[in-house]
């Protein structure tokens, strides 16, 4: 039913919190999970504190791409790991396009997921209305099913 799960993270304590659950759901049929990470293009847009006051082109973030992608794969790799403790085929993705939001979407299409598992930050108030939720977006715009695990769900093992 579930033979390749996307697993979105940004390798947080909240998204690990995720990864059980997706390898149970992939295990199931003998799947994989398909573990995703969004690389954002607007670098400044990951610091949205400083982002308001630099100027553009203030920084050469151009230079810092090729650190934050090697950084990312890496992080990837660790995550990877964790997940294969867990019993399950992996398939390690670093998309570097786009919101999070949109890129997730389209990776489940592109790679033939037939499921999504996401953590939710958990964010309420002031914060959810400037930061928005990712995993909100990716629940209303996903063509296929789609699992938030909030904070403090950590038996996805047991499931």
């Amino acid at each position: 039913m579930f033979s390749r799960v996307l697993l979105s993270t940004d390798f947080s304590e909240q998204a690990e919190e995720a990864y059980p659950w997706a390898a149970k759901l992939a295990s199931c049929d003998g799947g994989t999970v398909v573990l995703m990470h969004a690389l954002e293009d607007d670098l400044v847009a990951t610091a949205p504190v400083f982002a308001g006051y630099m100027a553009p082109g203030a920084l050469d973030l151009g230079s810092y791409r090729d650190e934050f992608r090697a950084g990312a794969k890496r992080a990837l790799e660790a995550a990877a790991d964790k997940l294969r403790e867990l019993g399950v085929q992996v398939e390690p993705v670093l998309v570097e396009r786009g919101k999070p939001s949109q890129a997730i979407v389209a990776a489940s299409k592109e790679l033939n997921c037939n499921m999504i598992v996401i953590s939710t930050h958990g964010r309420g108030g002031l914060a959810h209305l400037l930061l928005g939720s990712t995993a909100e977006k990716v629940v209303r715009t996903s063509p296929i099913p789609v699992l938030t695990v909030q904070r403090g769900q950590k038996d996805g093992a047991k499931a």
